[in-house]
């Protein structure tokens, strides 16, 4: 694993409110040394974004907010206000050389970072609004005047305008209600029901579910401003969100990596901080300091780091594989927001509460919403998945990032390999090959979640239908497919990927490989697969394709088969413990998996209908559309 030396925060034992207080300073601190003369800018590297360069150096200056903020508010010692008001007189002065610019249309990457400024106005005035003259105030407010001449882009981006509107309240300078009542409206739009979000017209329900709507709802409800009736169902939605978000993290604190935006890192614990910012008791107290502190431990010991401290592009370590178009070198600082809680006194119980451990949950868990089925051991939490492939195209790796057949806790999930690496594809999907093409499971046509298994169908060619159950999680998790084909195919099932020491391990045995299995083995964990019918084999994936470890090989079982239909069932093999005896006696998948697929064999699919918005969105995002 690679080392964590480098974190800020390793070595820092994050048990308590003043080790917390006391990691936002130190993830600050590296920082410094980047900032412009002006203090309007970060400038923290020199890779391409979708957007101009100034404007991810504003991202820079204005994503640590969401840590500075909290610390301060909760009463903690933070030494640069002067810097980070500087940066604002500077970054919204039209004449001065740091100037961010204006908005030139919606969606702009400029109304993402207004959020956390406007956050901190609403939240910490004091120190970040009556220190600027009143010159700088008028050229700050006409700034950001630029998210209601514009619309923000159609999914969680509305929150911006709504915390951009807290800080205009608070300093007595309101925005244009109208527009304001256009995001609250969409916001509605997106709620699914049982406190779920749609990240509106993309479709996705992930991770901006907790640490974007339910995390800046809990935000405008703490503020005691904005619309004061939607404040109050952002609450009772997170609340009712709760017991459902407690399952999307193992026991050492680990939360599993799905979708996009995983260098956000530690933002997926921000909403529970989020409830003590806005004492909101969704589970006991000590439950949720338990989840906060543990998943901040985790992250402290992962090499998340560059040498000087600044947060990488990246995840388990630093990799720009994974990384989305609209990363850039401040991107990573959106982390800041797992620490929200600090805006909670001391005497808070969430601060005084007794950690508690995660408690045993119902294994497996469906979630419908999300198209998921969860399951766990005391090492990792494994997601099964499937749901209707959302608008995602602009989305790098979207395939990678969404339509896996499971994603784990411990064991990630890699990034699209083209075929000629070694013959492989990628880990923990079906590989679908007519000798000239080799696809993956993506534009899932249907899905459903029941009786903790999950039914989908997706259709790699005009001629091929593939159905899938899925069942189980761990140690072991079955998949059993129906696939009805007009032309010949190889089907490769692949499992989770396994770290190695280099790609030196396909040249070596590495693995127990042959007829019908195949296992991966090291001294910490092991992945393997189980079936009757086709060759087993491991083969190494290319350097930073997997984003918990930089090498990594994975377990594959392929199988040839001619026009027809074809049922195949595999038993795919996944434990925290390489030891493990479990592997010598693979279960059986329940009876009710074949009858769901046989109930579903004759299932008429609607077809998507196009999203205008997300159309509209994905044109913009991408350049093929004005900006």
């Amino acid at each position: 694993m690679p080392d964590p030396r480098a974190n800020p925060m390793a070595g820092n034992p994050l048990a308590d409110r003043a080790d917390v207080q006391r990691a936002v300073r130190d993830l600050i601190e590296p920082l410094l040394p980047h900032m412009s003369p002006g203090s309007a800018r970060m400038r923290l590297g020199s890779g391409a974004a979708l957007f101009p360069q100034r404007v991810a150096e504003l991202e820079g200056y204005a994503r640590p907010l969401y840590g500075i903020v909290p610390l301060v508010a909760g009463g903690g010692e933070f030494d640069h206000w002067d810097r980070w008001c500087d940066g604002l007189a500077n970054g919204t002065d039209p004449d001065h050389p740091e100037y961010w610019g204006a908005c030139e249309a919606g969606p702009d990457q400029r109304m993402v970072e207004m959020a956390a400024i406007g956050y901190a106005m609403a939240t910490v005035p004091e120190h970040y609004w009556e220190p600027l003259t009143d010159p700088a105030r008028e050229r700050v407010l006409a700034w950001l005047d630029g998210i209601d001449r514009f619309e923000p882009a159609p999914n969680n981006w509305q929150f911006f305008r709504l915390l951009v509107h807290l800080g205009r309240e608070r300093v007595g300078a309101p925005g244009d209600p109208a527009a304001a009542q256009r995001s609250l409206d969409k916001i509605e739009e997106y709620h699914l029901g049982d406190g779920w979000y749609r990240d509106g017209a993309l479709g996705n329900v992930d991770w901006y579910l907790p640490f974007a709507f339910h995390a800046y709802g809990l935000m405008v409800a703490a503020s005691g401003l904005g619309d004061r009736e939607a404040a109050a169902r952002y609450v009772e939605r997170a609340a009712a969100f709760a017991p459902d978000f407690e399952h999307w993290f193992a026991p050492d604190g680990a939360a599993f990596p799905y979708g996009r935006s995983q260098t956000y890192r530690f933002a997926q614990g921000s909403l529970w901080g989020a409830f003590a910012a806005a004492d909101l008791e969704a589970l006991p107290w000590g439950r949720t300091k338990g989840m906060s502190l543990r998943h901040l431990r985790w992250w402290a010991d992962r090499a998340i780091s560059d040498r000087d401290g600044v947060l990488s592009i990246g995840y388990a370590y630093d990799n720009r594989r994974l990384a989305e178009g609209y990363n850039s070198a401040g991107s990573p600082y959106w982390a800041m927001k797992a620490f929200l809680g600090l805006a909670a006194p001391a005497d808070h119980p969430f601060w005084t509460a007794d950690e508690e451990p995660q408690p045993p949950l119902a294994t497996p868990v469906g979630q419908p919403h999300a198209g998921f089925v969860l399951d766990r051991d005391d090492g990792h939490v494994v997601v099964l998945s499937g749901r209707r492939s959302p608008t995602l195209s602009f989305i790098e790796q979207a395939t990678a990032k969404y339509g896996k057949f499971a994603y784990s806790s411990r064991f990630g999930f890699s990034g699209d390999v083209e075929f000629g690496w070694a013959d492989l594809g990628t880990d923990s999907t079906l590989l679908v090959s007519d000798g000239s093409e080799t696809l993956t499971r993506w534009g899932i046509e249907d899905a459903l979640v029941e009786d903790g298994m999950v039914w989908s169908r997706w259709r790699p060619w005009d001629d091929v239908v593939v159905d899938t159950v899925l069942s189980g999680g761990t140690p072991w998790h079955h998949r059993i497919h129906l696939v009805r084909t007009g032309r010949p195919l190889t089907l490769t099932d692949t499992g989770f990927a396994v770290g190695v020491d280099s790609l030196w391990f396909g040249r070596g045995p590495g693995a127990d490989q042959g007829p019908g299995h195949v296992l991966i083995r090291t001294p910490e964990v092991a992945s393997g697969i189980r079936g009757a019918g086709g060759d087993g084999r491991a083969g190494p994936l290319p350097p930073n394709a997997n984003m918990m470890e930089p090498h990594a090989a994975m377990p594959l079982l392929s199988v040839e088969v001619g026009p027809g239909e074809h049922l195949l069932t595999r038993h795919v093999f996944a434990s925290v413990d390489g030891g493990s005896t479990a592997w010598e006696d693979a279960p059986d998948p329940p009876p009710g998996a074949f009858d769901l697929l046989e109930r579903e064999r004759d299932r008429v699919v609607e077809p998507v209908v196009p999203d205008t918005e997300a159309e509209a969105f994905r044109r913009q995002r991408t350049g093929g559309g004005d900006r």
